[in-house]
């Protein structure tokens, strides 16, 4: 319990960084929702939704540059040839996050309805939002040095900044900016100047601990690494992607639904992203203690579960008693259920990722995600075109991924197990 603990304040500044904006995104979606604005809910949901796309992608660049850190020690001038590279990475990562936001966006115009105000406010969130894609993967970089450094509350403090601004001004749009358009193109502006700003403060802090560097060098397209960084973030990316399926395929249904699923995919992305920070705060200590990965797995699943259980009877309670936060009891329960599921399912995943290295779990994850998930949530709009019956699918869907990545942390275990002995073996002879 104690492992557990530690792991808790090391990496609660990092989930409230995440957290904090997110909520923002989620009562603003939630204040339209309560307006009836089901055009500016569906857009602004799912634009959201890239832009977490985006940042789970980014997510693969902290993993990467937290091993390296730990490899350096304190030492400024190795964590500052650390983060050169990993930043060189990051230069051409955001081609990557901004390539695959394209792809999305391009997707999401082509499918929405011609002419409708969500086709046009998708295109116009995308413009407005293209400094974030290109800012994020470095933001990844320098949040880590925080982290490596055990200055998390720091960090903390420059996204609780920036998030009471962007939560201020996102609710002024939703009051008296009537047309949806504008209000959405209102939103993208804002965030992308926020993050400029955050990035800019993050690297005036670094440079006053003498550690020196260049914050957009020359990028380095090597193939390794940035294959590397971007399977350590297939998890959330894959799963940001289905959450695009699922609200696609809702809001063909009908613009009920589609607000429904957009704002209940708003509260699930607004939980489960920064509860990565928890099994990836355990994989960095795992990395100093390579002997107790078991226990700090373990530590992973407990923090997360002392965090969702507590949220899960919360929501419940809530549903049973007729003041439920999204639309309707029984989607209320289904995602109650699933948050009881995520200690076993992203942290552990995260978790996997920082210990072990970038192939455990991925099998499970192509599984659950690629395959099963995209197939039954189209037959569930043939069969079950509700709220509701999509949902059951992404429960469902996460219920398998949680069960593969129990397995593959069982496999990796027994690797490190077996690569222990046969190391002590050796030298014994």
């Amino acid at each position: 319990m104690k492992r557990t603990w530690v792991v808790m304040r090391h990496a609660t500044p990092m989930m409230l960084a995440q957290l904090i904006p997110l909520a923002s995104s989620f009562v603003i979606v939630s204040l339209a929702l309560m307006l009836g604005r089901d055009d500016f809910v569906t857009v602004t949901g799912i634009s959201a939704t890239i832009v977490g796309l985006g940042a789970l992608i980014n997510v693969g660049v902290g993993i990467a540059t937290l091993r390296d850190l730990a490899r350096t020690g304190d030492d400024p001038r190795g964590v500052a040839q650390a983060l050169s590279w990993n930043l060189r990475v990051a230069s051409a990562i955001s081609f990557v996050s901004l390539a695959v936001s394209l792809v999305t966006a391009v997707v999401l115009w082509l499918v929405l309805p011609e002419g409708s105000v969500a086709r046009m406010g998708v295109v116009l969130a995308f413009l407005l939002q293209i400094p974030i894609y290109l800012i994020s993967p470095h933001t990844s970089v320098l949040s880590s040095a925080f982290q490596h450094l055990d200055r998390e509350r720091e960090n903390f403090g420059i996204t609780l900044s920036r998030s009471v601004v962007a939560l201020g001004v996102g609710i002024v749009v939703v009051l008296l900016v009537d047309d949806d358009v504008i209000a959405i193109g209102l939103q993208a502006a804002v965030g992308s100047v926020m993050v400029g700003l955050m990035l800019a403060e993050r690297r005036r802090r670094l440079a006053r601990s003498e550690v020196r560097f260049r914050v957009f060098p020359r990028p380095v397209f090597s193939g390794r690494a940035v294959w590397d960084r971007t399977v350590n973030s297939l998890d959330g990316a894959v799963f940001m992607l289905l959450f695009i399926v699922a609200q696609l395929i809702a809001a063909s249904i009908s613009l009920e639904v589609g607000a429904q699923v957009s704002a209940a995919v708003a509260f699930c992305r607004t939980v489960i992203i920064p509860l990565k920070m928890i099994g990836v705060t355990a994989g960095r200590m795992s990395l100093r203690e390579p002997g107790l990965r078991s226990a700090f797995a373990l530590s992973s699943i407990s923090a997360t579960a002392m965090i969702v259980v507590p949220l899960a009877l919360l929501l419940a309670t809530l549903a049973f008693v007729g003041y439920s936060p999204l639309s309707g009891t029984v989607l209320t329960l289904l995602v109650a259920a699933q948050l009881l599921v995520e200690p076993c399912a992203g942290p552990l995943f995260s978790y996997l990722r920082v210990s072990f290295g970038a192939r455990p779990g991925l099998a499970g994850l192509i599984i659950t995600y690629v395959i099963v998930a995209p197939i039954v949530l189209m037959l569930c709009k043939f069969t079950l075109p509700t709220a509701v019956g999509i949902w059951i699918c992404l429960l469902g869907a996460r219920l398998l991924f949680a069960a593969l990545t129990l397995l593959a942390l069982r496999q990796g275990l027994r690797r490190a197990l077996s690569g222990a002995s046969t190391r002590v073996g050796g030298e014994t002879t």
